[in-house]
């Protein structure tokens, strides 16, 4: 007979704590899509939000942004305050008052920090003060897609690793596939920590970790995205999954090449 399925409140405290954190992770995400969502219905170019927190809950908004135009070092700002005028709680269809009360949710919390969308302030007289919230990408598979790309431009698929502790989620790479059912193992940074064999930089590790952990924590994306896979040879916790990239037409030289 299977043993009787636990219920959260008799789970063991470590197990008791990773499940809490991942259900905050899950719930401020969500209200982070959403807020984006609403800004870019009155603003579609909208990537930034500038924000600064008072006290817990209690924030301000002081621009929305879009991202950097190319040949740009600059944002351009597509929304800011106008100095107390009657009409600041309104910019087209957003609601700026809900707007600034659900900032005040999310930023009143680390729970968002560690997904990389709540960043310091790009210009240093800010830091102490203001944040630059990051807004999701409105795919956030292609997107993983087109960043993985960029280093392996054949690539197809990743297989990646997703373990939940107390801390949140940690992602670990495993494995790319390539056309033509190649594959190609990514070195586990726990066991070869000083290696170069990996396929990206450092930095851009992290940009992955971020969208795919953010992939991860949100059940409507996961079950949209990811697909779980059988891991017989590793001796690492947590599971497989596979995200399939988005098909592309091959380019001339590809096609010249098969």
């Amino acid at each position: 007979m299977n043993d009787k399925q636990l219920r959260p409140t008799e789970l063991p405290i470590p197990e008791l704590a990773a499940a809490y954190v991942q259900a905050g992770e899950t719930l401020f995400l969500a209200l982070h899509d959403d807020i984006a969502a609403r800004v870019r219905l009155a603003h579609p170019e909208a990537a930034y939000l500038e924000v600064s927190l008072h006290t817990p809950g209690d924030a301000e908004l002081h621009g929305i942004w879009s991202a950097q135009e190319p040949g740009r070092d600059t944002c351009r700002l597509l929304y800011g305050p106008h100095n107390g005028a009657s009409d600041d709680w309104q910019d087209g269809p957003l609601d700026l008052d809900e707007l600034v009360e659900d900032l005040g949710r999310i930023l009143s919390h680390s729970l968002l920090q560690r997904w990389g969308v709540v960043q310091p302030h790009p210009l240093y007289e800010h830091r102490n003060r203001r944040r630059w919230v990051v807004l999701p990408p409105a795919d956030r598979a292609a997107t993983v897609a087109e960043i993985v790309r960029r280093h392996i431009p054949d690539a197809e698929s990743l297989i990646c690793r997703f373990e939940a502790d107390h801390g949140g989620i940690a992602v670990g790479f495993e494995q790319l596939t390539l056309s033509g059912g190649k594959t190609v193992s990514i070195p586990c940074p726990r066991c070869l920590p000083e290696t170069d064999d990996s396929p990206w930089p450092h930095d851009v590790s992290h940009e992955l970790a971020h969208l795919l952990g953010q992939l991860y924590a949100l059940p409507h994306l996961r079950s949209r995205h990811l697909t779980p896979c059988a891991d017989f040879t590793s001796d690492h916790e947590g599971h497989l999954w596979q995200l399939v990239f988005p098909y592309r037409e091959p380019d001339s030289t590809e096609a010249t090449r098969s």
